[in-house]
This record gives structure tokens, sequence and C-alpha cells, in this order.
């Protein structure tokens, strides 16, 4: 009864995501913020700017991810993030060192309610799929060699005021 009260609650959110509401945010304090509700390690400095999105909708994708990594079976100090800027795009890496998926995993993960966890119900991974590109932005995932997951969360850059 409790995973399907869960599924249903995860189906409902699902089928009724709000337009993004784009507002300024601060990176660097938005990830601090992150950091402060989730144990991942930071791999990169994270640029001090001001980028345009929904801020409850991406963390929410974040967390998500982050705790798959975390459930992956990574020793903690290998579940990392490592934020980049490249000319037009904000990219958002979470990393593990866990099982990594075969190929028939990585060709369903981001379809809605497909899932390999026994009390999973499949909607996180297409949740985040959802939030991403509602935002106009790009979820991928892809194995890393030697061993373990990447997945990329690469959002337009819309600046604020670069510093």
């Amino acid at each position: 009864i409790d995973h399907l009260n869960q599924f249903i609650l995860g189906y409902a959110k699902f089928a009724k995501l709000p337009t993004p509401r784009l507002t300024a945010t601060e990176l660097a304090v938005f990830i601090e913020q992150l950091q402060a509700q989730l144990d991942f390690n930071l791999q990169s400095e994270v640029p001090n700017i001001s980028i345009k999105f929904d801020a409850s909708q991406i963390e929410q994708a974040l967390i998500n991810l982050v705790k798959n990594a975390q459930e992956s079976g990574s020793a903690f100090e290998d579940v990392v993030m490592q934020v980049s800027l490249m000319p037009d795009t904000l990219n958002i890496a979470i990393k593990d060192r866990g099982a990594g998926m075969s190929e028939q995993v990585l060709k369903n993960a981001l379809i809605p309610f497909y899932s390999t966890k026994q009390s999973g119900t499949g909607l996180g991974l297409a949740l985040c799929r959802e939030i991403i590109e509602a935002h106009e932005g790009k979820l991928s995932i892809h194995n890393r060699q030697g061993g373990g997951l990447e997945v990329v969360v690469s959002l337009p850059q819309v600046p604020v005021n670069p510093n």
C-alpha cells in the first residue's frame, strides 16, 4: 500500500509538472545550499554568476540524481558533482562509481514507469528529464570508463549579470 501511495503521488507530480518560473539564481549559492542538503563532493569550482531557471524544479531534479548516485553502491567520495560553463550552456554532471547500466537499461532509463529497482516507480529519471526539457535543456546518461555512471544536466545559459 505504501509503495502504491508513493507511486500515485509520484505520478500526480509527474503528470502536473508546472511551467518553469525562470528567476535569477546565484549559481554558487544554489549549489552550496544543495550541498548542505546532500552528501556529494564538488569536483569543480562553481562559477560566480547568476542564471535564470526555476530553482525549485532544478533542485528537485538534482536531488533525485544525487540520491540515485548515492544508491548506486558508490563510496561517499565517489559521488561527485561537476559544474562547467560552455559558451551557451551550463552543464551539471553527477558521477558515481556504481555498477553503471546495461545498454538495455540505458535505452529505457528515461521512459516513465521503467525501473530496475524493486521498489522503484520508474518516475524519478523521467521527472528529471521532463524538468530539464521544460527548461529547454537536455539530460544525458552515460556509463563511465572505469565503472559507474555520469548523468549530465545541460541547461541553456540564460545569464542575468555575469560577475
